[in-house]
């Protein structure tokens, strides 16, 4: 009986015991959760709450609405003096985030304290100096502009006809095979799903999220086509097991610029290119300036229309949500924080240099 009323904050706790666990001994977790209860997990969610044709989350919400209900009926009927009320109170969140941490971790957050993608792939990447950037940026820069011109051979704004839900098949599909040629253990069909209403994400101050309790990547449907395209490949990694933001980056890029698709290899090195420009203009405002000022038209054009498009919706306290996922990344073990979304230039370089042919 004394078990079932602390259940949560048991379970909460056995489960951050195996987390420290799990942490220190990388090959555990790949034997007993990347390659054992995971995929067993992403099977039941991909065909259950993954077929449904809208995001699981809103059901999520819609059943934490009873749980209050229920929490407080029992608060004010059953507990009686404020001594009892406050230890109610203080049983309820104890067992509330118990069961939250439990969940996280068992559906997905385990996937933290595998061995990093970048050591699966035997890469060594390294902070870049300005030389090597300059060098990376000129090879991302002709390979982008020869894409280009075989997309929309003029400086208008890139014409966008993809359906997404075509394009989000397309994408699983390619990160499948790009998975299994580099033999990353992995599982399943995850899906990306809009999130209504439109800019409800970015007013939040991300572009897209992947939730594991439904086992559901989620991405805002107001942005930029380009923007979009990306975003939708980087949550698709989240969803086959990939947690550090930097190589879900990395993944969303090796299946953009590995695919036989024109527009899909556009995508992936526009996005590198931009990380790119963003490190020039820390390292080196004035290359930066110089760099921009002789960039072909058609790609400053499309850089400036995802610009424009983002800066339309503005964050509501955009450094809030910042400081609360630089919170959430460095408490799972990732120390660069949100800094690791901006590892893509160099994990990119040591790929290349790698010589690594897919």
């Amino acid at each position: 009986m004394v078990f079932g009323k602390w259940i949560g904050g048991i379970l909460g706790f056995l489960a951050i015991l195996l987390r420290l666990l799990s942490e220190a001994f990388p090959q555990f977790t790949e034997r007993w959760y990347a390659n054992g209860l995971f995929p067993l997990i992403r099977g039941i969610l991909d065909n259950s709450l993954g077929k449904l044709p809208f995001p699981a989350v809103y059901l999520v919400a819609g059943g934490l609405l009873p749980v209050v209900f229920f929490f407080g009926r029992e608060l004010m009927l059953k507990n009686k003096g404020s001594r009892k009320k406050a230890f109610f109170i203080f049983r309820g969140l104890l067992n509330f985030c118990g069961w939250t941490v439990f969940l996280f971790l068992f559906l997905w957050g385990f996937n933290y304290y595998r061995l990093p993608l970048y050591r699966h792939l035997g890469l060594r990447p390294e902070p870049l100096a300005s030389d090597q950037l300059l060098e990376e940026m000129q090879f991302t820069e002709a390979n982008l502009l020869a894409l280009r011109e075989e997309l929309q051979p003029d400086s208008l704004p890139l014409l966008y006809l993809r359906d997404v839900e075509a394009l989000e098949n397309q994408l699983r599909e390619e990160m499948q095979e790009t998975l299994e040629k580099i033999r990353y253990s992995w599982f399943g069909s995850p899906s990306v799903k809009p999130l209504y209403p439109a800019g409800t994400l970015r007013r939040m101050g991300i572009f897209g999220i992947y939730f594991p309790f439904t086992g559901e990547g989620y991405l805002d449907p107001s942005l930029h086509p380009l923007e979009k395209t990306f975003t939708l490949a980087h949550e698709l990694a989240h969803g086959f097991g990939i947690t550090d933001e930097g190589e879900a980056n990395f993944m969303g890029w090796l299946v953009c610029a590995s695919s036989e698709d024109s527009y899909l290899r556009y995508i992936g090195a526009l996005k590198l290119f931009r990380y790119q420009l963003n490190d020039l203009y820390r390292m080196n405002p004035e290359s930066y300036q110089q760099f921009v000022s002789q960039l072909p038209i058609a790609i400053r054009q499309d850089i400036r229309e995802i610009q424009q498009s983002n800066l339309e919706i503005r964050p509501y306290f955009l450094e809030l949500s910042r400081k609360s996922n630089d919170f959430y990344l460095k408490s799972q073990g990732v120390k660069a924080g949100i800094r690791s979304y901006a590892q893509l230039p160099m994990l990119a370089r040591a790929w290349r240099l790698g010589q690594v042919d897919l």
